[in-house]
């Protein structure tokens, strides 16, 4: 097995933008003027790799070296954090400051003034001579963050990733559990999430060698309706090499991607062969079930050969809980949204009262059925976790 290290990118392979960058410069004079810190000392750097230990930190300087946290992380001085292994935990109210500038190329995006560092944040360390091991004295403003409930208050959430351009929604074929329902609720979840964070959603459909090409045909097209226009839904085999191409041209130079699935979804194996090396461990899933073991329990950036970009692998999830993602849902079903607010009835539920312009849509061929049916059923559980809807969104 290749060593995974050989494949971690380098700070050039990531892209910073012009807000970071002047944020960077701004905490670097406002650093050394408030300590003892020489200016020199404070470099740009990203986080490549977490894991139990220490962050991997790749700086603009050409350096890769682990970064301990500066005390004021530690004590907890710079406001509420996540837990150890830079889980990255913000409220609600800090991740409101940012959701404005998600997204958006340019924008200094959500702010990372307080969070613990997450895999593809963006940070001032002290790198100084004779060390080893770097400091990390600031997080920069995140231009996305890929975010779940921590199962706590409506507020924490766990940045996964962050400053990512693309979400790779991983959907293995072939197993007898996975049905096309449970598909279709995974990959809406998934949806939502990306959404909301403010990347660009890809599905990918793993393993489909494992079935006959028409149902491979059928399952692509359904979930094709799921998720809407533009969506891209790719067909891939790790085995025979099918839809890779297309896989690659959804990260190009400059761009990162995160993985997004479950435990033996075929996350690893599939990154494994884009990069061309048995990089990262992979495990074979229990015969039974199909289910997979966490093979993954590090997060960890890797550079795919030119022209590609770079792909972030996480550990596999169980559940993707919406807690607080009504943003999210109204940005992944805009067209829903959008024709809800002609309805009759303020309080329309959109399934069997007259004047209802979501229903008229349907009967109309402007709205598919399957995302209506999505967007009402993540709606549902939504209403029941949060205490109150975010009121720009008219469910």
């Amino acid at each position: 097995m290749a060593d995974v290290l050989e494949h971690i990118p380098s700070f050039g392979d990531l892209r910073a933008s012009s807000a970071q960058v002047s944020a960077f410069e701004g905490a670097r004079s406002e650093l050394a003027q408030a300590g003892d810190i020489p200016l020199e000392e404070i470099e740009l750097g990203a986080v490549v790799r977490l894991d139990r230990g220490f962050p991997m930190i790749a700086t603009a300087a050409g350096a890769l070296l682990r970064a301990e946290h500066a005390v004021d992380f530690a004590k907890g001085k710079r406001g509420k954090r996540g837990g150890r292994g830079g889980s990255g935990r913000q409220t609600a109210r800090a991740r409101a400051g940012g959701a404005a500038g998600a997204g958006a190329p340019d924008g200094a995006g959500i702010d990372g003034d307080g969070l613990l560092p997450s895999i593809g944040d963006l940070v001032a360390v002290r790198v100084s001579p004779g060390h080893d091991m770097g400091v990390i004295l600031r997080v920069l403003p995140r231009r996305t963050a890929f975010e779940r409930w921590r199962g706590k208050s409506r507020g924490e959430r766990q940045v996964l990733a962050a400053n990512v351009d693309v979400i790779f929604i991983v959907q293995p074929l072939g197993a007898e559990r996975d049905t096309l329902p449970l598909m279709r609720d995974r990959a809406a979840r998934s949806l939502v999430l990306a959404r909301d964070c403010g990347a660009e959603p890809v599905v990918v459909l793993t393993k489909v060698d494992r079935c006959e090409a028409a149902e491979v045909v059928r399952i692509a097209d359904d979930l094709r309706r799921l998720a809407g226009p533009g969506v891209r839904v790719v067909a891939t085999s790790s085995h025979t090499g099918e839809g890779l191409d297309e896989v690659r041209a959804c990260i190009p130079r400059g761009a990162v991607g995160m993985i997004l699935g479950e435990s033996g979804a075929g996350k690893s194996t599939l990154l494994n062969t884009l990069l061309g090396a048995e990089a990262l461990e992979t495990n074979a899933v229990r015969e039974r079930d199909d289910a997979g073991r966490h093979t993954t329990v590090a997060r960890i950036m890797v550079a795919l050969p030119e022209p590609c970009g770079v792909i972030a692998d996480c550990p596999g999830l169980r559940s993707l809980p919406l807690v607080g993602h009504e943003r999210g849902l109204a940005r992944a079903f805009p067209e829903v949204v959008e024709a809800s607010r002609a309805c009759r009835f303020n309080d329309c539920s959109h399934v069997h009262e007259p004047g209802c312009a979501v229903l008229q849509g349907v009967e109309d061929g402007e709205i598919e059925r399957v995302r209506v049916d999505a967007f009402l059923a993540l709606a549902r559980e939504m209403r029941v976790s949060a205490q109150s809807l975010d009121p720009d969104i008219h469910l």
